[in-house]
């Protein structure tokens, strides 16, 4: 019969031909399984421990099981022993053993993990296993299945997002075995494609109608009620003109589809969970390459490989083969998919140093792609960290969550602050977890921002964050969409396929210059403060180890410890992932990352100890007249340091020269170092004469003054900062009339991402904090402080601090602890300044960006919190103020007021997100002239990397004048600070010493690398430290002919020595 016209009814008509829910006893989903058998299957169950393996398990103690028993609690294993005998009734046809715990599990066979498995009644179900493709007919199998007591998204309580419930349980709904029907599964994929192209065209459209039209006939053809239904004319019909049969023609936007599997190293599950995520997710594309040739996959971070290696070697050696067969594709070049705004530019580069050298040793090739699809925000400093890993092209898309403004491009070139440039693509389906269906492919087309200059686009499809990766289903429906009338081509192929499309018509792409802001998620700059400290504690100290032993290896004291440094930067590097350091996972990942902070800490200062006593004649037993001073920065330095404890010297006093005993005990000297060097000093030199004082003085009011050469500040009784003035030109940098170092509270009720999100509105809805109590505790001569209490900071949370200023600096350091007990509140500190400007300025990886300090159009309200490393700064001409932390990420500039954000505290994913104690210090620095001329960069590293000063062990003597001065930078104009040394290294392959340096103001130098070391000869090298070009080198000089460096550029050495 003739279709009547009643389309919506038609379409719904249709919807329920092909549910899984409804009419299952009469549709066509229900006649993919037309014959089950659960008697077919005996169970067996072993409680298992832990996460433990196959051998452990196939040692264990097994009871009987059965369809309906419930397993747990959360975060539980449980083994089954699967025997399966397959009917006799089955013979000649395809079966499915079919399984269904309501959690993620493997199917084990022969000791071989097969496939992974994803229970529930969700989109991502996965529940089915093909034991043969022809049966025999009562053959049987032995199988096991890895129940894991959780589900794809973890085990959140009342909602995905939520704390888990450490109760959950799973129940056991489904474990049989079934006939699978072809032509059935054919024809259902068939008529699914259909019915997505009459819902998802538009409603005018011929090929709407047709196929329409075309999938009620469809329906019409089948007798569902007949046992042996016959598919072949509704096949016919599907794939006949007014169906799929019909092609594009030749100007048809034209979508590649890669498959991939999104893996969170953690998020809202463990990182031990997420080892078996790895194996079960890949067991199954794996499994699926077998079966579908043309079928690409590809997955990023090295460190899921690695894992895979350890827990699953004969996986891993499918995944070999896969990724020679060119099915299988690493992608990204990175250790994980880190955060893109908070490691520092040297961690940046770690993570392709580490990912790329494995990918290269595993499977003979570089990645060619950097793939970051789902980090908070991009540093406007990437760009240049990704070509100078040797990648040019890039792949993301987080940014279209943007809340506020919409990014208007899809393809484009990206350029980094430097200026260095990466072609760049955010897939126009807007995911990177597409369903694989007609509305993704629509959207690539309809979505894409740049198809009048690039008729091609990228979709991304595979279910993801928890795992999983396509599905049979999603690849079936792709592979009916290759050239259907009406929609994008579509081919399964590679991003080497689609970068090489669009670089034909490169040139034709908008530029995009600096940071690609996301405008959502500016709440991970801030929470969970103990990790975001861990992160830059650690960095510091394998800059620190890694300076220090390639030193004492280059003077012959000791081997280069590369096994314990590989260990301590793999782990910090893991915990850089774009959920962990972010803030946003749940608190079990945060034990773990805690743990693994600590455990670099103890490696790297145990490293520390060993390598300054071997450098310096090998005893251990210390000189309790000297000291070794350690300068981790490439400019000379002179500052006021705690000097270790030292019964003999704790009351040394010379006359006519400078000692302080400070308020915890500690005695307090003045040291000097060279640039990137270590040396002995006694510990009266330490006490030398210096030309400045500090001071502290009770003011009438009951307010103190701390007071320098440099500044003037007051501190009132309350604790506020009522004034600060720079001596040398008398500027006044606090506003009048106003209170500075105040404490804010604001409310912090987001609308949706508690861990992630600070919203605008935030900013609307104040609380009171109570007034602090000062006392002042040290008055000089060589650093004056006071202490400040809040004792109620609020009803339930406690602030303390103590202010420093010391002789030798201009910088205000408030070294501050708090106990903290709040829900959903934003705590900040303010200092609204005397300075005018419509930008402010703030570090990021290997130089600084400027963003308004207003909000003039939406895109510059988007950006209210803003991301840093060590300062944000406010200047004026000739005049600014600087913001400095510790181990905060967190900025807010409007109009004159510098905010710094300290601590937040969602309830979830983690419900105990940040509570309990903090310690960390910020630094407010008045300067003349600009942030460059006023010293900023530099007080920025002194405040970050003190001088390191530790009694030196007995017998101590200057080994070589290597030790003084081992490395430094010669302008070539005198006084010229341009160029930073970041980092110096054994080389990878300990073919040479590794020198990193940048341009850290913004603008052009030349300069000469010097080194003390007896170097051979140079070479420039990329970050994968692989040579480029001969640098010149004088022997006599002991340094580099003059380089040329560029604005924020990034350059890396290779010197053989």
């Amino acid at each position: 019969a003739t279709m009547l016209r009643h389309p919506k009814i038609t379409l719904e008509r249709i919807e329920k031909f092909l549910s899984d829910t409804y009419f299952t006893d009469v549709n066509l989903y229900g006649r993919i399984y037309p014959l089950r058998d659960p008697k077919a299957v005996t169970l067996q169950v072993h409680h298992a421990s832990g996460r433990v393996t196959h051998t452990e398990a196939s040692k264990g103690q097994y009871a009987d099981a059965k369809i309906g028993d419930s397993f747990g609690p959360s975060w539980s294993t449980h083994w089954f022993k699967v025997n399966i005998t397959v009917p006799p009734s089955f013979k000649g046809q395809e079966v499915h053993f079919l399984w269904n715990s309501n959690s993620e599990a493997m199917i084990w066979r022969d000791g071989v993990p097969m496939q992974g498995l994803t229970g529930g009644t969700w989109v991502d179900k996965r529940v089915h296993y093909r034991l043969t493709p022809s049966s025999n007919g009562n053959e049987t199998y032995s199988l096991m299945v890895e129940m894991a007591c959780n589900g794809m998204f973890g085990v959140g309580k009342d909602g995905m997002i939520n704390p888990p419930d450490p109760d959950r349980t799973f129940s056991l709904s489904q474990a049989e075995v079934a006939v699978f029907d072809k032509d059935a599964y054919a024809l259902f994929i068939d008529l699914t494609t259909l019915y997505e192209m009459a819902k998802n065209l538009p409603e005018d459209s011929v090929r709407r109608g047709q196929a329409l039209y075309t999938a009620n006939q469809i329906v019409n053809a089948i007798d569902t009620s007949d046992g042996t239904p016959s598919f072949e004319a509704a096949l016919k019909l599907a794939r006949g003109p007014g169906g799929l049969g019909v092609h594009n023609g030749g100007g048809q936007h034209q979508v590649y589809a890669v498959g991939h599997c999104h893996i969170d190293v953690a998020w809202l599950w463990p990182y031990a969970e997420t080892r078996r995520k790895t194996g079960r997710s890949w067991a199954s594309q794996v499994l699926y390459m077998d079966e579908y040739r043309k079928y690409t996959f590809v997955q990023s971070q090295a460190q899921l490989y690695e894992w895979c290696h350890q827990d699953y070697p004969e996986l891993f050696s499918k995944v070999q083969a896969k990724v020679k067969a060119g099915q299988f594709i690493p992608t990204g070049g990175t250790w994980v998919e880190m955060d893109g705004n908070l490691p520092s530019g040297e961690s940046f580069i770690r993570q392709f140093l580490y990912g790329q050298r494995y990918f290269q040793k595993q499977f003979g090739a570089l990645c060619k792609e950097f793939w970051l699809p789902d980090t908070f925000g991009y540093s406007g400093q990437l760009p240049q960290v990704v070509r100078h890993c040797g990648i040019e092209c890039f792949v993301t898309q987080k940014l279209s969550w943007n809340n506020i403004n919409k990014f208007p491009h899809s393809t484009f070139i990206w350029e980094g602050i430097d200026g260095s440039q990466i072609l760049t693509h955010f897939p126009p389906a807007n995911t990177y977890t597409a369903a694989a269906n007609v509305k993704d492919v629509i959207n690539c087309a309809e979505n894409h921002k740049d198809k009048d200059r690039t008729n091609c686009s990228l979709l991304v499809y595979g279910h993801g964050d928890g795992g999983g990766g396509p599905s049979v289903e999603m690849i079936e429906r792709l592979s009916r969409l290759g050239d259907v009338d009406g929609l994008p081509k579509v081919e399964m192929g590679t991003l080497v396929d689609y970068f090489d499309k669009v670089k034909m018509n490169r040139d034709d792409l908008y530029t995009w210059v600096g940071e690609l802001y996301f405008e959502l998620h500016r709440g991970t700059y801030t929470t969970q403060a103990s990790t975001k400290k861990g992160n830059r504690k650690c960095e510091l100290l394998l800059h620190d180890v890694e300076f220090l032993a390639t030193l004492a290896h280059k003077i012959g004291a000791c081997p280069y410890p590369r096994d314990e440094i590989d260990e301590c930067w793999k782990l910090v590097l893991l915990n850089q992932f774009h959920d962990v350091l972010p803030g946003s996972s749940i608190g079990m990942v945060y034990k773990d990352a805690l743990e693994y902070y600590e455990k670099v800490t103890a490696t790297c200062e145990r490293l520390i100890a060993e390598l300054t006593s071997k450098m310096y004649g090998g005893s251990q037993a210390p000189d309790e007249d000297t000291l070794v001073v350690f300068n981790p920065t490439s400019w000379r330095r002179t500052e006021v340091v705690k000097l270790p404890h030292n019964a003999k010297h704790a009351n040394a006093t010379t006359g006519g020269n400078l000692t302080q005993t400070s308020h915890d005990g500690s005695l307090l000297g003045v040291v000097s170092c060279e640039p990137m060097g270590a040396h002995t000093a006694s510990y009266t030199e330490t006490f030398q004469k210096v030309d400045t004082t500090a001071s502290a003085t009770h003011d009438k009011n009951g307010s103190v003054v701390l007071e320098n050469k440099f500044v003037r500040a007051v501190i009132e009784a309350n604790g506020t900062l009522t004034s600060l003035v720079h001596k040398q030109t008398g500027r006044e940098a606090i506003a009048p009339g106003q209170a500075a170092n105040r404490f804010v509270l604001y409310d912090d009720i987001p609308l949706f991402w508690d861990a992630w999100d600070v919203e605008v509105y935030s900013m609307e809805k104040t609380f009171p904090t109570g007034a602090g109590k000062v006392e002042l505790v040290e008055a000089g001569p060589l650093r004056a402080a006071v202490r400040v209490v809040y004792e109620s900071l609020t009803k339930v949370s406690r602030l303390e601090q103590v202010i420093y200023l010391d002789a030798l600096s201009p910088r205000l350091d408030f070294v501050t602890t708090v106990d903290w007990h709040e829900a959903h509140k934003f705590l900040k500190v303010e200092f609204p300044t005397t300075i005018r400007s419509p930008t402010a300025t703030y570090e990021i990886q290997f130089g600084h960006v400027s963003r308004p300090t207003h909000f003039n159009t939406s895109w510059d309200l988007a950006r209210f919190e803003v991301c840093a490393q060590r300062w944000g700064d406010l200047s004026e001409h000739n005049f600014g103020v600087a913001l400095l932390n510790d181990c905060k990420y967190g900025y807010q500039c409007h109009r004159n007021i510098l905010r710094l954000s300290l601590l937040r505290s969602p309830k979830a994913p983690d419900a105990e997100c940040d509570m309990g104690r903090h310690t960390f210090t910020y630094s407010l620095l008045v300067h003349e002239g600009s942030l460059q001329q006023g010293g900023v960069v530099r007080e920025g590293y002194a405040l970050n990397s003190p001088l390191r000063v530790i009694t030196a062990p007995k017998g101590a003597a200057e080994k070589s004048v290597i030790m003084k001065n081992a490395f430094h930078i010669v302008p070539q104009f005198a006084g010229d600070d341009s160029v930073v040394i970041e980092s110096v290294k054994l080389g990878e392959d300990n073919d040479g010493v590794i020198v990193r340096v940048y341009e850290n103001k913004g603008g052009h130098a030349r300069f000469s690398l010097a080194s003390a070391l007896p170097v051979r000869k140079a070479h420039s090298c990329n970050g994968l430290e692989q040579n480029q070009a001969a640098l010149e080198w004088s022997a006599d000089k002991k340094a580099s002919g003059q380089v040329g460096i560029s604005p924020f550029q990034v350059l890396t050495f290779k010197l053989e020595v």
